[in-house]
């Protein structure tokens, strides 16, 4: 009883205006509930509790109620949202069943953002609608892995049967044709009306051409990260690697330099920075609502330092909630929390490569990334997967940090207890990555993360501080010039001749056999010779300082530009002479 009469409740409120229900339909079983789970609703105007719909509201896309009375402020405690959160998410997933239908697989709340538009549609119109978002579900961004509606660059979707018009938004212009194309397979369909929000210079190539300038869609940058400079994300993709350690000590580095910085903690199920960070009083992360009725997340700000933190430690509770809740809160701490001036902002991703991470490639624009691994194998393998991901999400990786290498001797010789593998190296080299860290096992790192103090802030003088302070400059060099816009060797292939042309930024440049460079693959699996026919299909930057190419047989090859420019362990790279088509293989 203490548990379905919320959530009779909120359904209640989600098919009625939230004006329509008395105060009294709403609190005394929140407040029952809050008492039953020990949570503790803070009072909003006139001392009654929010009603946890409100809470949520905006993680699902729904506008908040208006308030009666804007100029006062109202809170809650972050662990009454995230119960909260639990309920109105059973009822939002019940109700887009009843509206949408159990049969079809895409998130509730995309569906209901994409159907969005003025007015009420008739059964008729509702049902054209979602003939067109399922039409539309054939177009995907191969990079972002989902399709254009799941990705979210489809809104407003307005659909009339009788008269064959068709009418959306669609914000990434690269995707126009193929959407324009696919809804014409509808016999209704006679005309179609697309409002691009972002219109690109540029189509995707042609098929057979391969580009490494490709348009990526670049997601909108929330209100609350319009003042945040860079975002770092530090991942690892395996757990136990050390990943917080290095993201903790990553921040307090960057702020010892005179930069303002935030941590994000994306672990909801592990939360790690309330123990890496301790404070005298445990704090609690709280809501308030604004003069215009936004909610708003205040930060935890670290005293001595001015760090901005949120973690969903802070709330006090343990997170027990599906997927789609977990990515619907994570949203919901980028997007609203008070961030302010940022010059960095250091994402500390879990282990994977799952929804929070797609979710936050879709919600902020990540600068860079921070790759961390250990000597083992098993790490590697991981991380190599983590290094892909970032790439098909446009994000470069820009250094490597191999954790736990060695332990110091008193003679100053070193000791590797996992092996001299060169792991963080070998992923460098692979992958193109200039910038490679190797972190020690120190009792002072270990005994900094069970005291709560960063050990940049403890100890200065050991092999692991020292480490950290040249990671945190090759991050500020690295960043600098992606903000700066510093220019890359561009490489396309030349279908028509042949070859893989590559172009220096001061002007030069050359070609080469794409069946050399395919048979000096750095990759894990060794190289092959092509089939015959096989040629590069597509050619597109890889972080920094790699490109990625996919052949026609669905080999995918990593060349380094350093390979390409310089050559490998087997000599200087071949070239061709411009302009000469290549024989075939």
């Amino acid at each position: 009883p203490v548990v379905a009469r919320p959530l009779a409740v909120m359904v209640a409120l989600l098919a009625s205006p939230a004006s329509a229900l008395p105060a009294s339909a709403v609190t005394p079983r929140w407040s029952q509930r809050s008492s039953a789970s020990g949570l503790r609703p803070r009072a909003g105007p006139g001392g009654s509790s929010l009603p946890p719909h409100e809470a949520y509201s905006e993680a699902h896309g729904r506008a908040p109620a208006a308030s009666t009375a804007t100029s006062e402020t109202a809170g809650c405690s972050f662990a009454g949202l995230a119960a909260g959160s639990v309920g109105l998410w059973l009822g939002l997933r019940a109700r887009s069943r009843a509206a949408v239908g159990a049969s079809t697989a895409l998130p509730r709340a995309v569906l209901r953002r994409a159907a969005e538009g003025d007015g009420e549609a008739s059964d008729a119109n509702a049902a054209a609608k979602e003939e067109v978002l399922k039409q539309l579900r054939f177009v995907r961004d191969e990079g972002l892995g989902a399709d254009i509606v799941t990705c979210g660059f489809v809104t407003c979707v307005e659909a009339d049967r009788e008269k064959g018009q068709i009418t959306f938004k669609l914000e990434v212009g690269a995707y126009e044709e193929t959407a324009r194309s696919e809804l014409k397979k509808l016999p209704w369909a006679r005309e179609i009306n697309i409002q691009v929000e972002r219109p690109v210079e540029s189509r995707p190539p042609a098929s057979g051409a391969a580009s490494a300038s490709a348009p990526r869609p670049m997601p909108r940058i929330p209100t609350s990260l319009d003042k945040v400079k860079s975002i770092v994300a530090v991942s690892s993709c395996k757990g136990g690697v050390g990943k917080s350690t290095v993201a903790v000590n990553l921040a307090f580095e960057l702020q010892k330099g005179g930069a303002k910085v935030g941590i994000l903690d994306c672990d909801v199920y592990g939360p790690s920075l309330p123990v890496m960070v301790r404070m005298e009083t445990t704090p609690q992360m709280e809501m308030y609502q604004d003069e215009q009725g936004q909610k708003h997340i205040r930060p935890i700000v670290h005293p001595e330092t001015g760090i901005k933190m949120v973690s969903f430690g802070y709330a006090g509770k343990a997170a027990v909630m599906r997927g789609s809740m977990v990515t619907g809160l994570i949203s919901q701490l980028v997007t609203q929390t008070d961030w302010d001036e940022l010059d960095y902002l250091v994402l500390d991703l879990p282990p994977g490569t799952g929804d929070i991470h797609l979710t936050l490639a879709q919600v902020c624009q990540i600068t860079a990334a921070v790759i961390v691994t250990t000597p083992q194998k098993l790490s590697i393998i991981d991380v190599e997967r983590g290094i892909s991901m970032f790439s098909q999400l446009a994000v470069p990786s820009v250094a490597v940090v191999q954790n736990m290498s060695y332990i110091s001797l008193p003679n100053g010789d070193k000791q590797y207890p996992f092996g001299k593998t060169n792991a963080g190296r070998g992923i460098a080299d692979t992958f193109g990555i200039d910038h490679v860290f190797e972190l020690p096992l120190e009792p002072t790192v270990s005994d900094a993360g069970d005291s709560g103090l960063p050990f940049v802030t403890t100890s200065t003088d050991g092999d692991a501080a020292a480490e950290m302070t040249k990671l945190a400059a090759a991050v500020k060099q690295e960043v600098s010039e992606i903000l700066a816009g510093v220019r890359r060797p561009q490489v396309t292939y030349d279908s028509d001749a042949r070859y893989i042309k590559v172009e220096l930024p001061d002007g030069e440049a050359f070609a080469i056999d794409p069946t050399v460079l395919r048979l000096r693959d750095k990759g894990a699996g060794g190289a092959s010779p092509p089939p015959e026919g096989s040629e590069p299909a597509e050619i597109r930057e890889m972080g920094n300082y790699a490109v990625v190419i996919r052949w026609s047989d669905n080999f995918v090859q990593v060349a380094p530009h350093r390979q390409l420019i310089e050559g490998d362990e087997k000599g200087p790279m071949p070239r061709v002479p411009l302009g000469v088509a290549v024989p075939e293989f």
